[in-house]
């Protein structure tokens, strides 16, 4: 569920990017429930992503640059054994479970 949980985050970040209420770095990390150095590493993710983000001192918010938007957006689809032997060249973990995201640059597996 952790796949899940970081999903629910960058939401949350997002939507705070975008209204510009971020606060400073140490209340933004307070509000999502993690540590600063944790927010540093998320926000360098969603860059990577090529998100536009920046910070502003004087207002004491991060926001997105250009009117940039991101969407943050999942689904479950339950698959069959013989599927994920498929989509894991020929491999089946017992309790383990393949996640597949996808971005602009291609999937990326959990």
């Amino acid at each position: 569920m952790k796949a899940f949980e970081q999903l629910e985050r960058f939401k949350r970040m997002n939507k705070l990017i975008k209204d510009e209420t971020t606060g400073t770095p140490e209340k933004f990390a307070a509000r999502i429930g993690i540590s600063p150095s944790h927010l540093y590493r998320c926000i360098d993710e969603i860059k990577e992503l090529g998100a536009p983000i920046s910070y502003s001192r004087a207002r004491e918010t991060y926001f997105y640059e250009f009117g940039f938007d991101l969407k943050v957006s999942y689904s479950i689809e339950l698959i069959s054994k013989e599927t994920a032997k498929k989509i894991a060249g020929g491999f089946w973990l017992k309790n383990t479970s393949l996640l597949f995201f996808e971005s602009g640059q291609g999937y990326f597996r959990c």
